[in-house]
């Protein structure tokens, strides 16, 4: 999903109006799916369908914020504060069961909080880098627990019902605030790139990823993916020519390594318990 930030650049409107396009793309194509299959997207009850529904807007918060990000800085900025969100779901993920955090945790949670220190010359909301990182973290924050709380509703339905309704929720909430859509949409190219974001890398990809939430931690989900800044910073360079400094690589290394390093700890933990089940 690492390229999806190209689309952040490649369209020039606001970040609420092209999510907007993209969440009501990703409607029309997971609906005409499940009219063609014969699937229902029907809840045990109503309280399920209002808590899909409300984690729909923290989704669409998430995306607004993390588009809004990559804008006002880069592509590179962008992807890299988002994916301090490993470190944030290994924080609250004992939260939400019922645990306390582990220490480790913070510990790793500061540390990545130096490499996103690395990134800023200047700590100023006059910086756009500056800004950027800021909307990233928040954004970090939203999906961190957007993915929580998924997990926890998956256990009860497939993971095209559920992203089906969070784009319905992300539709209605973002549509009223999205000035220039059907500009955007009237101009082939940009019609093109909305079909592509939805179809590919909403749609497809997003499915993808909450079904692996039925198998992995959240935690472990999100710091598998932390390739995604590596590939989507080149992407960026490439095509945009968005070249990033030297201090993005030294600080978007420390926050890496702390990604991957939570996974390695996160098997380490899960070795453990299986061997202590077994004895």
């Amino acid at each position: 999903m690492g390229n999806v930030t190209l689309f952040a650049k490649l369209l020039p409107f606001p970040a609420v109006t092209i999510i907007s396009g993209r969440a009501l793309f990703s409607v029309l194509i997971l609906g005409l799916f499940f009219w063609l299959r014969g699937k229902s997207v029907s809840y045990r009850s109503f309280k399920d369908f209002l808590s899909v529904f409300g984690i729909g807007i923290l989704f669409a918060l998430h995306w607004v914020t993390y588009f809004h990000s990559i804008q006002v800085s880069t592509v590179a900025v962008g992807m890299l504060s988002l994916f301090t969100y490993p470190v944030f779901s290994a924080i609250l993920e004992p939260l939400f069961g019922g645990k306390r955090p582990d220490p480790f945790a913070f510990f790793i949670a500061c540390f990545s909080f130096f490499g996103l220190f690395l990134i800023v010359p200047d700590l100023s909301w006059d910086n756009q880098m500056f800004q950027g990182v800021v909307w990233g973290v928040v954004s970090a924050v939203l999906y961190a627990i957007r993915n929580l709380l998924t997990k926890e509703m998956h256990v009860h339905y497939p993971s095209s019902q559920i992203l089906f309704t969070q784009l319905i929720a992300t539709s209605l909430v973002l549509l009223p605030f999205a000035d220039g859509l059907f500009v955007m949409l009237a101009e082939p190219k940009y019609l093109v790139f909305q079909v592509v974001l939805a179809g590919v890398f909403t749609s497809l990809a997003h499915t993808i990823w909450i079904r692996s939430l039925s198998n992995l931690s959240v935690t472990t989900a999100g710091t598998l993916s932390t390739l995604s800044p590596i590939y989507g910073s080149l992407a960026a360079w490439y095509f945009l020519g968005e070249v990033p400094p030297d201090r993005l690589w030294l600080g978007g290394g420390v926050i890496l390594f702390c990604a991957i390093l939570e996974v390695f700890r996160k098997q380490a933990e899960s070795g453990k318990k299986e061997e202590e089940k077994l004895i």
